[in-house]
Order: structure tokens, then sequence, then C-alpha cells
């Protein structure tokens, strides 16, 4: 049942409790910021995570405000769920800066579990999937900072970077492994009479002691074969039981064979060095490697992992930030999660459009030359949206020939906006201009670095982007303390 946080602040608080050099130096430390600022935010937009609880049936919930800020400081630090709910036990400033009493700093890990959950799976009215509830609180508190600074959002820049979701790297042997190995399991536990059935040669090629997937390359070829055809023979096999053929580990032995084999008119014969000789043929071959798509399944564990040729297995976070020189701090105004098997270039227009939804659109967005091209500078002009980038590589200006300068709007036609962009680039003051671009680096790396986004702790998309947004938010929460504790510190100065 929800309920809304009490705004009566409590007797015995934890300022009140500490001794005063301690709370001068709690007030002063980023903690003090965050009790002073943020919490006031959270306090405010707690009423829009109501819906995630029953009005009436259960016990009260745990006050919204406390939930989130112990998942916004966990990202801030990149901690574990244990870790931080140690942190909201013991640790003084966290109670300072959560304005909560010894006896309330405790929370069990299921309850952040369950908040998770809720804004994952959460349904609208009419009872379908929900998916804008999970950037609810990325969204909301964000738009809250950057109201609360002053921050001008009228110049952005956009970039991607690279992430990985908590799976190994598998080469292609180990893949099929997996999988095999994922789905054993499944029948097993669905008809121990049926995992007996399969033949015990082929089950111990896929036991954990087996280690079939190390080897050497060469012997790695051959063992290669043998998988798909233990994958062709375990889809026969159970393509009409009713109880395997429905389950999820079925459905990824069949996207495996279909997207790493093809079928064959007579079955391929084991080798007399294979080690499936003597259980029969498969009417299967092992594609080559460049016939494989990179949105091809890269692992049983996540599904939605997808390959990219220059950045490798996992999914890429479309990040967009401000960049105006006025801004006394610059605040990530979007992210989102898109597959690294694709282009950068599809993604500049719909970032574009999240923007103006949220009444952040940008009057000049700065990207690199991923994100260029006629269309999408034209797209951008129809928007009003500047696109400041060079020309894609088809487009580029020829060294040492001089073009008449850029008209001051793009083009609305692609073609147009293509020469646009080429003359755009020759100019002088281009370089100047472009150079801020350079800075959301730094922020792709304060993001992997120090919040964690690198390689997260989580599987599957939905939670990915979960775990995307709040790292975002915790950035920036904590680039909003450092600003209001600069401000405060600067106004204390003498004039």
């Amino acid at each position: 049942m929800y309920k809304p946080s009490d705004p009566q602040k409590p007797l015995f608080e934890t300022g009140v409790l500490l001794p005063r050099e301690k709370r001068e130096r709690c007030e002063k430390s980023w903690a003090g910021a965050f009790r002073r600022h943020a919490l006031p935010i959270l306090r405010n937009v707690e009423d829009q995570f109501a819906d995630l609880y029953d009005p009436e049936m259960g016990r009260p919930n745990r006050p919204v405000e406390l939930v989130a800020g112990v998942l916004i400081l966990k990202e801030m630090g990149d901690l574990t769920d244990e870790e931080a709910l140690c942190h909201l036990e013991f640790d003084v400033q966290w109670w300072y800066a959560l304005g909560r009493e010894p006896h309330e700093t405790h929370l069990c890990q299921k309850t952040l579990h369950n908040f998770r959950e809720r804004l994952l799976h959460h349904k609208d009215k009419d009872g379908r999937p929900d998916p804008e509830k999970k950037k609810l609180a990325f969204r909301r508190i964000t738009d809250e900072l950057i109201v609360a600074l002053g921050v001008s959002v009228g110049r952005q820049r956009l970039d991607s970077t690279h992430l990985l979701s908590n799976i190994a790297i598998r080469n292609r042997l180990g893949l099929f492994v997996d999988v095999i190995r994922k789905f054993l399991g499944a029948v097993k536990a669905i008809s121990e009479e049926a995992y007996e059935g399969i033949p015990e040669r082929q089950r111990a090629r896929y036991s954990l002691e087996s280690r079939y997937e190390d080897t050497r390359k060469t012997e790695g070829v051959r063992r290669l074969g043998v998988a798909a055809r233990d994958v062709f023979r375990l889809e026969e096999r159970f393509e009409d039981h009713a109880g395997v053929s429905k389950t999820e580990a079925f459905k990824l032995l069949r996207r495996l064979r279909e997207e790493q084999c093809e079928l064959t008119l007579e079955p391929e014969e084991p080798g007399k060095d294979d080690d499936d000789r003597g259980e029969g043929g498969a009417c299967v071959a092992v594609k080559e490697p460049g016939e494989v798509k990179s949105s091809s399944l890269q692992s049983a564990h996540d599904p939605d992992v997808t390959y990219s040729a220059k950045k490798g297995k996992g999914f890429e976070v479309q990040v967009s930030e401000t960049c105006v020189e006025a801004n006394d701090v610059q605040m990530i105004t979007e992210v989102e999660v898109t597959p690294s098997c694709q282009s950068d270039q599809g993604a500049t227009v719909p970032m574009v459009a999240t923007l103006e939804k949220a009444g952040h659109k940008p009057e000049e967005l700065v990207a690199d030359t991923a994100y260029s091209g006629g269309e999408n500078a034209a797209a951008l002009a129809q928007k009003g949206v500047k696109l400041l980038a060079p020309a894609a590589p088809t487009g580029k200006p020829i060294p040492g020939k001089e073009y008449p300068p850029a008209a001051p709007e793009c083009p609305k036609e692609a073609q147009e906006a293509v020469e646009w962009l080429r003359r755009q680039e020759a100019s002088p003051e281009f370089k100047s201009r472009y150079s801020i671009r350079s800075g959301i680096e730094s922020t792709n790396a304060e993001l992997k670095g120090f919040h964690g986004m690198k390689k997260l702790r989580v599987r599957g998309k939905k939670r990915v982007k979960l775990a995307v947004y709040f790292k975002a938010l915790a950035c920036n929460v904590k680039r909003a303390l450092r600003a209001w504790l600069r401000r405060e510190e600067e106004a204390l100065l003498p004039a």
C-alpha cells in the first residue's frame, strides 16, 4: 500500500544526535548538500511512484524517498546491494544525507529488489507493459535538477559508449557448449526420464566436468562440428515434446542452429577422430564465420547481447549531455541502450525526439561523424535543431578546395543537407566550435570508471536499461552536489 513520506521532522534526527563538530563536517560535505537540495527533490517526485503500489491492500511501503535515495547513493559509489545497505546501516554520512533517525536506517535487500522489479514490470491502467516506467526516476529527478541548477540545454553533445552485461565472453565453441549445457539442465528439470533417454556420451560431453570448450584451436574446429550435430540431434529429439519444446532453453537451441548452421540435403557423418563417431550423421553444417550476422546469439545467459566488429559483444549506450559554456555544471539529459550491432547513425533522430518529448530539445547538437549524414541533418533541421558534425565519409570536403560559406540554417532536404555539412566542415571556425564535442569522452569514462557502467551486474536488456538509468542519474546527482557545494563556498567569499 502506498504511503507518502511524513514531512514532519523527527524529534531526535541524526543531525541533532551528532556532536557539533561532526554535524558541521557533515553539513559541509556531500551529505549536507544532499540533505539540503537533493532530498527535497526526492520528496517532491515520490508521488510519481505511487502507482507501483496497491492503493489499499498490503502493508505501507518504505518511504520512496529513502529507497530511491539509497539506489542513487549505491550507484554513486558503484556498490552492490549488500554494500549499500551496510552503508545505510552504519555510515553516519548516509544517515545525515537521508535525514533519518538511527532506528530508521535499515532496509532489507528484498525491498530494493521489489522496487526495481516494479519499475521493470509495471503495467498501465489498460494492463499493457509500460516501458517508460523504468526511466521514471532518471527522467523526473534529472528534470528537477536541471531546473534547480538553472542548466541551459540549448547546446548538447551526443556520443555512444560500449558496455557489457554480466556474461562471460565466449568463443564460438564455448557458445555452443553453453547453450547445449543450459538446454540439458532444462530437460533434466522437466523430466528425469527424458534426460536419461539422451545418449550418455552426448550428456557427458557437456557436463561441467568435461570442459569440452577448453581445447586447442585445431581441435576446436572439429569439436565445433560435433556440437553442431548435437544441437541438431537434440532439437530433432525434443521438438515434439510438449514440455521441453516450450522452454526458453529450447528456443535458444533452435535460434543457435538457425543462426550458426545451415541444413544439408545429406547427413554429415562424423569423422573417425570425432567425439560423436558411431552416433549417426546429422543434416547440418557449421556456417563460415563471415556468414553469421552480428545480431546473432552471443550468450546463452543474455540473448539480448549482440556483436559489433568495432567494439565486440555487449550493448551500446547513447549519451547526450549539455555543453553550454555558461553552465557551471553540465547535466546528462538522456541515455538510451541500443544493440551493438546497430549503427550510431540510426540513433541521431530518435535521441532528439526523446529529448523533445522530455522538454530538453537542443538548438544545436554536436556529434561525431557516426551521427552525421544528409538524412540526419535534414531531419533535425525539420525539428529546428542544427547538427554540428563532420560530413559523412562520402561527403567530405576536398582538401585545398574553397567552398562558399554554409547558410545559417541547414536545408530540410537530404541532398542539399549533404552539401551544407561539407561547407560547414570546410569553414575556418568549424574546428574551434566542434572541439567542445570531446568533453563527452570524459563523461563516458566517468560513467564507466566511477559508476561501473563498463560491465554491469545484471543481464537482459530490460535490467541493463534500468541499471544504466540509475547510473546516469547518480552521475547527475553527484555533479549537482558538487555544484551546490561550490556555489555555497563562493557565496561565503568576500565580495
